[in-house]
């Protein structure tokens, strides 16, 4: 059964993405993350790189229309449309859509849920719609934890 982890009132979704690939990836998930645009996917490329300064996360930016990336332990993307996947590939979810309609279902997603009155909103819908589909789902209140 696929599953939906909510981490909510997080200040730093740059910071803490780079934290979830860095977990992921340690854990040998296979990962896609699921960025909001262009400009956000080649932010998150730079800080994977650089974070941390003494290591980088190897990983790869994928274009729709191209191969999926077959060794890449960490994929990053954005689009219109959600993509098919390889199976048991994990999705860190950096946008507002909704991954419970995905063919094949992801693993598991991950969501990162900032403070703001519209992104906790949001959340509750993909929560609700998650529940809904079957998802196992999870929720961390991150407030007041570090990073």
């Amino acid at each position: 059964m696929p599953r939906a982890t909510f981490y909510v009132h997080i200040t730093d979704p740059a910071a803490f993405a780079c934290k979830l690939t860095r977990r992921a990836c340690g854990q040998n998930e296979r990962l896609l993350i699921w960025c909001g645009s262009e400009a956000e996917m080649h932010r998150l490329d730079k800080e994977l790189w650089q974070d941390p300064p003494e290591s980088f996360l190897p990983h790869e930016i994928w274009f729709e229309g191209h191969p999926y990336p077959q060794d890449a332990a960490a994929v990053l993307a954005c689009g219109n449309r959600l993509p098919s996947l390889p199976e048991g590939t994990v999705v860190l979810n950096l946008t507002d859509d909704f991954w419970h309609t995905a063919q094949p279902l992801p693993q598991r997603v991950l969501e990162i849920v900032g403070n703001s009155p519209d992104e906790l909103a949001g959340a509750r819908e993909r929560f609700r719609a998650y529940r809904d589909a079957g998802f196992t789902v999870e929720h961390h209140n991150m407030q007041g934890k570090a990073v």
